[in-house]
């Protein structure tokens, strides 16, 4: 906490203010807050746009080399102050306020205030923590791992490729059935008849109402990519569903997830 919210405006303010003289202790305490709390938010900000992307790791890292850097800014600066006009810390306790400018009274108070919230909030962050929201991810993509560019118009007997993508962000592990069909557009019917072979395995070949189905299991953060090869034996305008049930479900069912893709074949 006092990493993110207090060092990064402290080394900003040191190197800034170099000087005893140019702003006194509640100011550069106060100053070492408000910048903390700018730069941490535009430092992940910035990093939204690179690969890396808002995560825990690349933002310390990103932080720890600004602390770095301005730090030797600020002790550059420093050096070359005399001696006597240079920042320093004197550690004195003295709690009485008699004698404070009002405006320092109350600079003094807001900042223990703040403080004390601060370390309230953290200690009851580390005793409750909260859990996250527990989901599984499924996607389509197309041939170049990318969603886009996906088979749309096809011949009969064309063979078309899309990557199927399903990764778990639920808390614990769990077994799932991947159902992959071909339904006639405004069919009621979805499932007529089965076909037992792994539908990954190789080039598959659908008809109206026929089902593949895989089944597999996932940890938290795991992923399951597959690439998916079809073709179809019949004419007409089709949806290729993708349905993801979990352990347990019955497939006539609502999916715990779905996807789909719509095929025109000629």
């Amino acid at each position: 906490m006092i990493f993110l919210l207090f060092l990064p405006g402290y080394v900003a303010t040191a190197a800034l203010f170099p000087e005893k003289d140019r702003i006194d202790i509640i100011e550069r305490i106060a100053l070492s807050f408000g910048l903390s709390i700018a730069i941490v938010p535009l430092t992940g900000l910035a990093l939204n746009y690179t690969p890396f992307g808002i995560r825990l790791d690349p933002i310390l890292v990103v932080i720890s080399a600004f602390i770095l850097i301005v730090s030797i800014v600020a002790w550059r600066r420093r050096i070359y102050l005399p001696e006597d006009e240079r920042f320093r810390v004197d550690i004195s306790i003295n709690l009485s306020m008699k004698g404070m400018p009002l405006i320092d009274k109350l600079l003094t108070v807001g900042i223990t205030v703040t403080l004390i919230a601060t370390v309230a909030l953290l200690a009851y962050v580390i005793a409750v923590p909260r859990s996250g929201e527990s989901f599984t991810q499924l996607a389509i993509l197309g041939p170049d791992m990318k969603a886009k560019d996906y088979p749309r118009n096809l011949s009969v007997g064309q063979e078309a490729l899309v990557h199927v993508s399903v990764g778990s962000f639920e808390t614990s592990k769990k077994n799932y059935s991947l159902v992959i069909c071909l339904q006639r557009q405004n069919s009621t019917t979805n499932i007529t008849h089965w076909n037992a072979t792994d539908p990954f395995g190789g080039p598959v070949v659908f008809d109206e109402g026929l089902a593949y189905a895989s089944n597999f299991s996932l940890e938290p953060g795991e992923y399951n990519n597959k690439s998916f090869r079809f073709s179809i034996s019949e004419t007409g305008t089709f949806k290729l569903r993708f349905m993801l049930f979990l352990e347990g479900q019955s497939l006539t069912e609502q999916p715990y997830r779905e996807v789909y893709l719509w095929l025109f074949v000629s």
